[in-house]
């Protein structure tokens, strides 16, 4: 089981945007680690999703929402979106030192997005890293709409 605890992490939630719904929380995995998002609606358990990764990553307080990246995603359908969208924040992470907060989103359909994120380049003097994550997986992946909102689950590699 991953120690949570080891990596600075937390398996509860990390913020809380509306009252009964957490916006996301860990998941324990043999090899990986994951997490679930919610969200009333679809942009929502995205947002969510993306502030979940980041959080796997470095302390969510310390990115502050400075400067907005444009982004985009396609997919085949909206499972596929969610973890092209999440492998897209990674990338910007990993190319150019990118830590996102916020996300306000254009437009979100079945097959694609377009979004702002606001956050900040990485300083090591102010964000510590936690987890590198490697890649976003399709592994027990799921997205669904349930009777309170939208719900995705989702691994990564570590």
């Amino acid at each position: 089981m991953w120690d949570y605890s080891a990596a600075g992490l937390s398996a509860g939630p990390v913020m809380t945007e509306q009252p009964r719904m957490l916006p996301f929380r860990l998941l324990e995995h043999t090899a990986d680690i994951g997490f679930e998002a919610f969200g009333a609606t679809r942009q929502d358990v995205f947002r969510n999703a993306a502030r979940a990764l980041m959080h796997l990553m470095v302390d969510l307080e310390t990115i502050a929402p400075r400067e907005g990246k444009p982004l985009g995603a396609e997919a085949s359908d909206m499972p596929s979106l969610l973890v092209n969208w999440l492998s897209e924040i990674l990338y910007l992470f990993d190319a150019e030192g990118w830590l996102f907060r916020d996300f306000q989103f254009d437009a979100l359909t079945e097959r694609g997005l377009t979004a702002v994120a606001r956050g900040e380049k990485f300083d090591r003097r102010k964000h510590q890293v936690k987890l590198l994550v490697k890649a976003v997986t399709y592994h027990q992946l799921d997205l669904m709409e349930t009777a309170e909102g939208w719900r995705a689950q989702v691994y990564v590699d570590i």
